[in-house]
């Protein structure tokens, strides 16, 4: 048949006609202009999009408005995943989410209740851009940090957000879910019903005293501790973000932290 006659049948056939798809209910078809693009609408939610008159009929149509990661993620762009292995941007990505919106996960590490994710980093696309715009993302085993270019922050967004090693990234954490009540660098020793002040360098631990307070044991580790943060600002400085050194620099630990 011509292809006028074709599109004459297809536009009776398909227009006004609903259909099923297999994961996101019924769509109606609003526009028939050829075998390749038909304009459909999905009735739970009302997104309009295009398809091939292929995809209506198998049912593998996917409605891109519905997140498909922890509810809040939306999955905008082809080839986040090389067969079954995920890109390095969309694991980062998706552990971020999972992290901050996983009840499971939530119940076991219940710091991340008060985390977010920028509204901005809902899409992959949008996260995958800024990555790529990043120190340090290139280096492997490099982490995701939000809490050093802003101390304390629980917003994971592009102005918060950076790639640090993992040496710096640890000796930053605060620890607060396994230390308890005692401040950083703080543990009780039974023993001798004393508090002792010890700080980690790489895998070993250092003793720093012991002291009849927790405050005054505090007090004999934070500037060790400071001083440990600054000079890896310097054994890094040539690898990291300027903005990341001069963060360390100025790093200072309180004892509420």
């Amino acid at each position: 048949f011509p292809s006028h006659d074709r599109g004459v049948k297809g536009k009776a056939k398909y227009e006004g006609k609903v259909f099923k798809t297999n994961k996101y209910g019924d769509i109606v078809v609003l526009e028939y202009v050829n075998s390749n693009k038909v304009l459909i609408k999905f009735i739970d939610t009302g997104s309009i999009t295009e398809e091939p008159i292929s995809s209506i009929r198998s049912g593998h149509i996917k409605d891109r408005s519905i997140p498909t990661t922890c509810g809040f993620g939306y999955i905008d762009i082809e080839g986040a995943s090389i067969g079954k292995v995920m890109t390095k941007e969309y694991k980062l990505w998706n552990n971020m989410i999972f992290r901050c919106y996983n009840e499971k996960s939530l119940i076991k590490y219940t710091t991340y209740r008060e985390c977010s994710v920028d509204d901005r980093w809902k899409y992959l696309s949008c996260f995958k851009e800024w990555c790529n715009n990043q120190i340090g993302f290139d280096q492997d085993g490099w982490h995701l940090d939000k809490d050093i270019l802003v101390k304390d922050s629980k917003i994971y967004s592009p102005e918060t957000c950076c790639f640090v090693p993992p040496e710096i990234n640890c000796a930053l954490a605060g620890n607060k879910e396994v230390r308890g009540a005692f401040p950083q660098g703080v543990i009780y020793n039974c023993t001798k019903a004393r508090y002792r002040a010890r700080i980690q360098r790489g895998n070993k631990w250092e003793s720093l005293g012991t002291y009849d307070t927790p405050e005054e044991a505090f007090y004999a580790y934070k500037p060790v501790k400071e001083a440990h943060i600054k000079s890896l600002a310097e054994k890094w400085k040539d690898k990291i973000d300027p903005r990341v050194y001069d963060a360390l620099v100025a790093w200072e630990i309180s004892i509420g932290d």
